[in-house]
């Protein structure tokens, strides 16, 4: 056994010595310079030195290679990037556009800077955030164009619109809930701004924090829409944060003037859901009934709000305070009016009362910048929404998410239950006729 071992031991040591020089016969190159000794002995140490160490020709190679995928990282998303690759990943959802509109941009005007939204924004906050402070301003004295109540803030807070606009000397004409259409242009303005200088007036009269100033801009074109909005800007009046959004650029979140980075929410347990409905002129027994189950659901281990401002109540997807806002009402209108009417009608003091241009646009534009969902209650897109109108043929619902999965659960409830209970309508209809 003993003299088989060193046998076997031999032959290994001769097969290695033949495969080393083999090895050696392979892969000797020619003679090279005596600089490239050294380096060859580094290289022959450790594979990692002689990576770290590449000759000059390869050098220039890597780190070419290493600034364009630094740069890469660098580059912010294209036009739109998070609202389209977030709609893109709902079945059958029209992703929004990504950048201005092709009738904004022919108009051949510049969009309204941002400083400008901004200024216009602290100008209204200094006129009402007293007023609220001291609980004033609560009188209705008179109606909106949109039927909606008109309060004695509300006056407050378009007389300081007024004036900023007239200081300003702007080419600018506005949009508003209460003064309609307004120019401050002596020829053809260049840019019209939709403005509700406090969204949440019920909130803020009463000294809540859910209200907001709520602007947006365009070209002046002929029948702008909400797909012609160029940008948006939305400050809160009793907290701290300023949202700005420009299409095809994304959402910007301010705390205190210093921007923030801000995250969606990602749940999509139901019976964790923390979300908002919009209840004002809205009829009750129309609404409340669709909605119950979800609010028995997540009214526990979530949370059901009304805040009552849509420009509001979509933000608070940008600050990860509320998952989804909903305000479905409309849709009824639209599908069973002749068998709904009178309840709106009630529910509005003797005017169909729906969400308009003014209350969401602007918020729209952040949400969706920002990366969330919003469609109405149909699941078709906002994008032609007329902003010049606050008719009840303009109105519209809205179900927003802050992420798609999510969505596509809340849209699925309020599909079939909206459905649910329009059927029954018509079938008490049908037997009260017979």
């Amino acid at each position: 056994m003993a003299a088989k071992k060193s046998t076997n031991k031999k032959a290994t040591k001769k097969h290695t010595t033949a495969a080393k020089k083999k090895y050696h016969t392979k892969t000797k190159k020619p003679a090279p310079r005596p600089k490239a000794k050294t380096k060859s002995k580094a290289k022959a140490k450790t594979k990692t030195k002689s990576k770290a160490k590449p000759s000059t020709k390869s050098k220039a190679k890597p780190k070419t290679k290493s600034k364009t995928k630094a740069a890469a990282k660098k580059t912010k998303p294209k036009a739109g990037a998070k609202a389209k690759r977030a709609l893109a990943n709902v079945p059958d959802r029209k992703p929004i556009p990504a950048g201005p509109s092709a009738r904004s941009e022919a108009s051949g005007s510049k969009i309204l800077p941002r400083e400008f939204l901004l200024d216009l924004a602290k100008a209204v906050r200094r006129a009402v955030r007293p007023v609220i402070n001291s609980l004033k301003g609560r009188e209705v004295v008179g109606q909106a164009q949109s039927g909606d109540a008109t309060f004695e803030l509300d006056v407050i807070a378009e007389k300081a619109l007024l004036t900023f606009l007239k200081r300003a000397r702007r080419s600018v004409a506005y949009y508003s809930e209460d003064s309609g259409y307004t120019t401050f242009a002596s020829g053809h303005p260049q840019n019209l701004l939709i403005i509700d200088p406090i969204d949440g007036t019920r909130a803020a009269k009463s000294g809540f924090e859910g209200c907001v100033i709520s602007i947006c801009s365009t070209r002046v074109i002929e029948r702008p829409t909400y797909a012609d909005v160029d940008n948006a800007l939305v400050m809160e009046i009793m907290g701290n944060r300023t949202f700005y959004a420009e299409r095809g650029k994304g959402t910007k979140l301010y705390v205190d003037g210093h921007q923030r980075k801000f995250t969606l929410s990602e749940n999509t347990d139901l019976e964790q859901l923390t979300w908002s409905m919009t209840v004002p002129a809205r009829p009750a027994e129309l609404i409340f009934p669709v909605a119950a189950r979800l609010m028995d659901l997540s009214s526990l281990k979530g949370g059901f709000f009304s805040c009552n401002t849509t420009s509001y109540s979509l933000t608070r997807l940008v600050t990860n305070q509320l998952a989804a806002c909903i305000d479905f009402a409309n849709r009824f209108h639209r599908d069973i009016k002749d068998l709904v009417i009178d309840q709106f009608i009630n529910a509005g003091r003797g005017n169909v009362v729906g969400v308009c241009p003014y209350d969401f646009a602007a918020g729209l534009l952040v949400a969706h910048e920002a990366g969330c969902i919003a469609t109405d209650a149909y699941g078709d897109t906002l994008e032609d929404v007329l902003l010049l109108d606050s008719t009840v043929s303009n109105h519209r619902s809205i179900i927003a998410a802050g992420n798609p999965a999510l969505y596509e659960k809340l849209f699925g409830y309020f599909d079939t239950r909206i459905k649910q209970y329009e059927d029954l309508f018509k079938r008490r209809a049908a037997a009260s006729a017979n």
